[in-house]
């Protein structure tokens, strides 16, 4: 009998001993890859840079302030629209391929390039480039390197957005008369222009999105004198959408659209924090990305499955230079460590 229980006692220690070494082994399994790779367009201490994973790859030069905008994906080429600054000091309007760039202008007058669509082999990039001999921009796009000019001297304007749906080319961005105080928010749909909203708010920021041929445009507007903005969403011209989550300030960036499900990417605030905050909103209901103490902004969104990637910003804390980062669900991934002022624009998901 006293040997059985010797045997028994044996066993539970051995097994005892073992069951974690098994549990040990199973924790230090590999993680299983990333399904996505994800990438992201912007700049750090003002020098134009994307990121793939994390890894960053500059496309503007050291000393030379340079920025990029936006971005796009197509098959193994990364397709970039921002701007430089020449030896002259003023902005040229750029286009990165693979990291080779590009002069949109001759340099002479101040350009920007804000957007960019790919269709097929064309490349089309929206942005704006001084007036000759005036003091105010002309919204303008290029086709494989050929300017569009969308307005005459009589106005100021910019182009802040492209997309093609069939062979239309809509460019979305704003304007003011000369003698308007106030920009607007305006379209422009093969070169012809329409208004979208009037000079009761000021026009501030605007984005356009395109998925299985349904057009969506998003415009920001000031509607107060302490400068805090509403934001909306048209789809396809029809009424638009006000986004109102209870709070007085909303800020909308960019819009994504994920089957039936649109998703707008900007900042706001929340009642009880003096913070911005990052946001974005899924059909109109807020989700919140930060809390604080610093300001954080979500200026780009991108979905794949019930994976939701928000790119941006959050100030440094104790007064240090912006942090860029993107979240993932909710969970932050920095992209700089805040030794330099650096910010994300725009943010891509390609899953593997």
């Amino acid at each position: 009998m006293r040997q059985h229980l010797r045997t028994a006692l044996l066993f539970l220690i051995t097994f005892s001993i073992a069951l974690p070494a098994c549990k040990k082994k199973t924790i230090d399994e590999p993680t299983p890859p990333d399904p996505f790779d994800v990438y992201a367009s912007g700049r750090e201490g003002y020098v134009a840079k994307y990121w793939k994973n994390g890894k960053a790859v500059n496309l503007g030069r050291a000393g030379v302030s340079s920025d990029a905008n936006a971005m796009v994906i197509a098959g193994n080429d990364v397709h970039i629209a921002g701007y430089e600054v020449n030896a002259s000091g003023k902005y040229v309007a750029k286009y990165w391929k693979n990291g080779v760039s590009t002069s949109l202008t001759d340099g002479s007058r101040d350009a920007f390039a804000n957007d960019i669509f790919i269709q097929g082999n064309d490349v089309y990039i929206a942005g704006q480039e001084m007036a000759p001999g005036k003091s105010t921009y002309q919204a303008k796009y290029w086709k494989n390197g050929t300017p569009v000019v969308l307005t005459d001297d009589t106005q100021s304007s910019i182009a802040t957005g492209i997309v093609l749906v069939g062979n239309d080319v809509y460019v979305i961005g704003e304007r003011r008369n000369l003698d308007w105080l106030s920009p607007i928010t305006v379209y422009w749909k093969n070169g012809q222009l329409f208004d979208l909203s009037d000079q009761t708010r000021t026009a501030d920021n605007q984005a356009i999105a395109v998925s299985d041929n349904d057009l969506y445009l998003l415009w920001s507007e000031t509607y107060d004198s302490a400068g805090q903005s509403q934001t909306r969403y048209s789809k396809n011209m029809g009424n638009p959408v006000l986004i109102s989550d209870g709070t007085a300030d909303v800020r909308g960036y960019s819009i994504f659209v994920n089957g039936s499900d649109v998703y707008v990417a900007g900042s706001g605030t929340v009642n009880g924090n003096n913070a911005i905050v990052a946001k974005y909103w899924k059909n109109g209901s807020p989700v919140i990305l930060s809390n604080g103490p610093e300001s954080a902004y979500a200026l780009s969104i991108a979905v794949s499955g019930a994976d939701v990637f928000a790119g941006g910003y959050r100030d440094g804390s104790n007064g240090k230079s912006g942090v860029a980062q993107y979240w993932k669900n909710g969970s932050v991934v920095q992209l700089t460590d805040g030794s330099a002022s650096a910010l994300v624009h725009k943010i891509i998901v390609i899953k593997k």
